[in-house]
């Protein structure tokens, strides 16, 4: 320890003899290791261990997968069912079911919608986090009759309450019904996102099968998460559930598709998705930054170990060993490394919180943590150990090799291994160069990936959409008529705002998500499904997403108003479904409606009608993607006062910001019916009143996220590679000033000069 500490004395003098040298290795390792260790933050924190819940990597979501048709099927049931997964199963130590919906939230005469979970009252124990104030919620709090409670989300205390703890046992009126606080969860308690959370009994009155509107004030469908035995796999659990489901599915044939399996997944795999192949690929881009920052380094130490030569041959004439030599050439390069370490974690530090401004915030889980915790901290330690042995191992090797007497007799620098030393560097140089082009060429790919993904055609203008979801009070506005009726006066004074050209009502939001089933056309028969979406809009649907009218007609108001059965087709239904012939006037039956309530069933419409296409967003396993226009799913658009089902939503074209435009719309939905709330749509976490804001967060988040990250690292590799490339110019040059100087005097022309440089740098 005493010759350790020794060496260490010695290498800080050395360092402190060349100022220079030490501040450009130290800034090149700490843009390595603060690289490196940004990333590892992510994949540990936002990957591997992103939940503060008890046993969480044990956590398991439970889901039906249709077998006949691949990334179909659902991951939600109905409380009963979960109730038997829980008591029929031999896998899992326990399971909660914890469903999702939005709540009216009434306080200072104004109204807002809030994200609420139902959960089982074996939440808390399930989860194991305590409140940060007051208590949870157990099985005395969901059984009929008990006083209703509500837990708070820390950001929601925040925003509603200023952080206040003396808000334990205030009430807040949700859903028309007064519920206690009792209690507040902490900050990295984020489970589903919600800003409330609030029991339900296992043992509640369950709904009748396809009766979407009812009067239990609970969520309708749930998740089924458990968690995992010890000695339980994946397989076994999904294989243990599926007998269950089997049964479940004799009972109730209409929730099960005809041939299905059920799958388990770990909770981070369902939550992370397939970003977690990204980080890790991105984690290995940063490996290679790091290997060219130690590459650099190695060359400077190479430099200083030329310049050194007669000081390592007189220390081994002094009876100094190669290893004795190596081991104090190593505490030069550890000291650097441990520079370069403390460097990097300020790097690291600084870089996360930018980092966490991108669109990371909102891919990563919630509740992870992303910062410089002790495993991260221990990953930095690690790897400066290992920067210490990349940058000083084969510069010490290289300096201790051959005959070191040699060194004695010469004056100054040894060429004789100067040069032996700059062929090395210049090995390292050229592949600081190989990888800084590897990462350049990954950085490509990708930029050009997200380049071609943000400019396709969507056949809309997405910038200039404002959309909103409409949300009804409970109870009301269940019938057709009485939808058509709120519409009927809401459109024409959404048409009159400043800035807005058109406005229209939709089901859902454009591009997403909207109803899809098989359709039934006389005369056309078929096996296999024809999948079709289906969109009930108004007549300004068209000219607010700008589709185009190919041949016949578009929707009236006179269609609205009578609810006429008439269907405007997009260009793939009419050319799938057709082909050559003319479709007009033609029937066709959307058979997704007859599984709606409070829609006519059993009913034809006449196509009036066809338009161009807009392209389809879909999930697609746990991603969402884009359909090319080619391949985009059949669509039919019908009038919105055939159905009273659900809640809708709006959209307009506009000539302004989207965003400057909530509160006119707010006031104007108030001055109607102040029971109705205007929502920004919620989308995986991305959301906004502009659809181009959805897109940017929900299609297009990851693929930008990773397109700045992989252009970063490039950027990084390709200048230290430019740095190492000068450093070895710079010596070589140095080395032969002498030869130079002669060559100059015989009258060789500065240009010749410059290209045999110049040459050197090329090869």
């Amino acid at each position: 320890m005493t010759g350790l500490l020794h060496d260490l004395r010695f290498a800080f003098r050395q360092l402190r003899k060349s100022p220079g040298f030490a501040a450009v290795a130290i800034l090149t390792l700490a843009l390595g290791i603060g690289a490196s260790t940004i990333i590892f933050s992510v994949v540990y924190n936002g990957v591997l261990h992103p939940f503060p819940y008890r046993s969480a990597e044990r956590l398991t979501v439970i889901s039906v997968e249709d077998v006949q048709q691949p990334g179909r099927g659902h991951g939600m049931y109905h409380l009963d069912e979960v109730a038997a997964m829980r008591k029929g199963n031999h896998t899992f130590e326990d399971i909660l079911a914890y469903g999702l919906w939005y709540v009216v939230y009434a306080h200072a005469n104004t109204t807002e919608m809030v994200k609420g979970v139902g959960a089982t009252p074996n939440a808390m124990e399930f989860w194991g986090v305590p409140p940060l104030l007051g208590r949870g919620f157990g099985e005395q709090d969901a059984q009929s009759g008990a006083p209703l409670v509500v837990l708070l989300n820390y950001r929601f205390w925040n925003r509603e309450f200023h952080g206040d703890p003396g808000i334990l046992g205030a009430t807040m009126m949700l859903n028309g019904k007064a519920r206690t606080i009792i209690g507040v969860m902490p900050p990295r308690f984020q489970a589903v996102g919600a800003d409330l959370y609030m029991p339900v009994s296992w043992t509640r009155p369950e709904p009748v099968r396809g009766k979407f509107e009812w009067d239990v004030d609970d969520p309708l469908f749930f998740w089924a998460t458990g968690i995992l035995k010890r000695d339980a796999s994946l397989g076994t659990a999904a294989a243990d559930i599926d007998v269950i489901a089997r049964q479940l599915a004799l009972v109730h044939p209409d929730d099960y598709p005809k041939s299905f399996r059920v799958t388990a997944r770990w909770l981070n795999d369902v939550v992370v998705s397939d970003f977690k192949r990204t980080l890790f690929l991105l984690f290995a881009a940063v490996a290679l930054l790091l290997f060219i920052s130690c590459s650099n380094v190695a060359g400077l130490l190479l430099a200083q170990a030329s310049a050194r030569t007669k000081e390592i041959a007189l220390r081994a004439a002094l009876g100094a060993g190669r290893l004795r030599l190596i081991r104090q050439l190593l505490s030069e390069s550890l000291v650097l490394a441990g520079a370069g370490c403390v460097a990097g974690c300020l790097f690291a530090y600084a870089g996360l919180k930018g980092v966490m401004l991108t669109q990371l915030a909102t891919i990563m889980p919630m509740e992870a943590a992303i910062s410089l915790n002790r495993p991260v901290l221990f990953f930095a330690v690690g790897i400066s150990l290992v920067a210490t042995l990349l940058c000083g191992l084969a510069p010490a090797l290289h300096a201790v090799r051959g005959d070191l007497q040699k060194g004695l007799a010469s004056t100054g620098v040894n060429v004789d291994a100067a040069f032996q030393h700059s062929r090395f560097r210049s090995g390292l140089v050229i592949g600081q160069v190989a990888l800084s082009l590897l990462l350049l060429t990954c950085a490509g790919l990708v930029t050009r990936s997200f380049f071609s993904l943000t400019h396709v055609d969507l056949g809309i203008q997405p910038e200039n959409i404002f959309t909103a979801e409409i949300h009804f009070p409970k109870g009301r506005y269940t019938k057709a008529e009485e939808k058509s009726a709120f519409f009927g006066r809401l459109l024409p004074q959404l048409d009159s705002v400043p800035g807005v050209v058109s406005a229209t009502e939709m089901i859902g939001m454009p591009l997403f998500f909207a109803p899809r089933g098989d359709v039934t056309i006389p005369g056309k028969p078929h096996r296999e499904a024809w999948e079709t979406r289906v969109e009930l809009c108004s007549e300004g649907y068209f000219q607010t997403l700008g589709l185009h009218l190919l041949h016949g007609r578009l929707l009236t108001d006179n269609d609205i108003f009578s609810a006429r059965r008439v269907v405007v087709v997009n260009e793939n239904l009419a050319r799938k479904y057709f082909g050559g012939e003319d479709p007009i006037g033609r029937q066709i039956k959307f058979n997704v409606l007859d599984e709606i309530p409070e829609t006519p069933h059993d009913a034809y419409f006449e196509i009036v009608g066809v338009v161009s296409n807009a392209r389809n967003y879909a999930p697609e396993g746990d991603t969402i993607v884009l359909k090319a226009a080619e391949v985009a799913d059949p669509e039919g658009f019908l009038p919105y006062s055939f159905s009273g089902f659900g809640d809708r939503a709006i959209a307009m074209h506009t000539h302004t910001p989207p965003v400057s435009l909530v509160n006119n719309v707010r006031q104007i939905i108030w001055s109607l019916d102040h029971d109705v709330v205007l929502v920004a749509p919620d989308l995986g976490g991305a959301t906004g009143f502009s659809l181009a804001d959805v897109l940017g967060g929900l299609v297009y988040g990851k693929p930008k996220f990773s397109a700045i990250a992989f252009a970063s690292c490039a950027g990084l590799g390709f200048a230290l590679a430019l740095v190492g490339l000068f450093s070895v110019m710079t010596y070589i040059v140095s080395l032969q000033t002498h030869y130079i100087g002669v060559r100059l005097a015989l009258g060789a022309p500065q240009l010749a000069i410059l290209r045999m440089m110049l040459k050197r740098a090329w090869c």
